[in-house]
């Protein structure tokens, strides 16, 4: 072989180290910036757990584990529990949060069933099942910027020391975002599809519910403020804009929208227009709830036949405008009480 014909094979064996070198620096250096920044996110879980316990809240979660190499972290928990100083309690079976590694604002979380709650103060437990469960979080730069989660066919069973239930949906969303159009405000978002009363067997009609509300001021709850504090915040006073809550039974529809207030006792205090859609179907559909001995019944009958003159159109279905109030929680239509709000909560908390 001549000395020309060796330069080309010795050039093509240099590139080639070359390349192999620079190969193994960037996996040597990808591989250690991974498992730095892995310790920084342990670090940082393990700092919020110790901060919530301060705040009285224990979380413990066993089989905890972050992995996911090369282009992601995924964090995983077991059984994660938290308790708090009044001695209420929540599970979960477990908790699985994914970002890729280049856009580390993102989670996708996904969580297996149960959970459960239980407070001893009020006697209230409950279990929720599902068969999945899944969020999206998107961070900006100091705050919550959207929350969206979905649950596939939830089942929930609710008791306490004095009533039970349990419920089941085809689908159950929520979805959280600072509005684009007024800065400072809070969208919040829920839909149920398909409910089912299981503990009320006389209604066998399934429920549609839809809602959108609008929280002024409310900024601060995607930076982790509590409620509480922000209604304190506010001298007692938290605007709430109701823009719809509407529920669909059958072929009936009740929908409502207003401004409310959260008040510092928890309670809710404002004014609604309630729109009802086929009054006469939808009271067909709730008799078999009230009990045989009880005029309720007919005083709903009475009510609705008095307001017949009122009814307009709305989207082709015979409709009953009207004007509710709520005063500390107490539902009124004119001087007939619909029934009291529990409080948000309890106040002094």
């Amino acid at each position: 072989m001549s000395e020309n014909e060796s330069k080309p094979a010795r050039s093509s064996r240099r590139r080639f180290i070359i390349l192999l070198s620079v190969i193994v620096l960037v996996v040597a250096g990808w591989s250690g910036a991974w498992v730095y920044g892995r310790s920084v996110l342990a670090g940082q879980l393990d700092l919020q757990m110790k901060a919530m316990a301060k705040e009285g809240v224990q979380v413990s979660c066993a089989d905890l584990s972050i992995s996911g190499y090369p282009f992601r972290y995924e964090v995983y928990c077991k059984e994660l529990i938290s308790r708090d100083r009044t001695g209420a309690e929540g599970s979960l079976g477990a908790l699985n949060a994914v970002a890729l590694i280049y856009n580390p604002w993102h989670i996708i979380v996904e969580a297996k069933a149960p959970a459960s709650v239980a407070e001893p103060l009020s006697g209230l437990l409950g279990e929720v099942k599902w068969e999945t469960a899944r969020a999206s979080v998107k961070f900006s730069s100091a705050s919550l910027g959207a929350f969206d989660a979905v649950l596939e066919k939830p089942e929930a069973a609710v008791e306490n020391a004095v009533s039970a239930g349990v419920f089941a949906a085809d689908k159950a969303e929520i979805h959280l975002r600072e509005s684009p159009e007024l800065a400072g405000t809070v969208d919040g978002f829920v839909s149920i599809a398909a409910l089912q009363l299981k503990s009320v067997p006389n209604l066998t009609e399934t429920i549609d519910l839809r809602g959108h509300l609008q929280i002024e001021g409310g900024s601060p709850l995607l930076a982790g403020a509590d409620i509480v504090s922000l209604v304190q915040f506010n001298n007692g006073s938290l605007p709430v804009k109701l823009v719809l809550m509407e529920t669909v039974i059958g072929k009936s529809r009740l929908g409502a929208s207003g401004d409310l207030v959260v008040n510092g006792d928890g309670s809710m205090s404002g004014q609604l227009n309630m729109t009802i859609g086929n009054a006469d179907g939808l009271l067909q559909t709730l008799k078999p709830l009230f009990p045989p001995q009880d005029n309720g019944f007919s005083v709903a009958q009475t009510v609705v036949q008095s307001l017949k003159a009122t009814e307009k159109e709305v989207d082709g279905v015979p409709s009953i405008t009207l004007p509710v109030a709520i005063d500390h929680g107490v539902v009124r239509v004119g001087f007939l009480s619909l029934g009291r709000i529990p409080p948000l909560f309890s106040a002094g908390s």
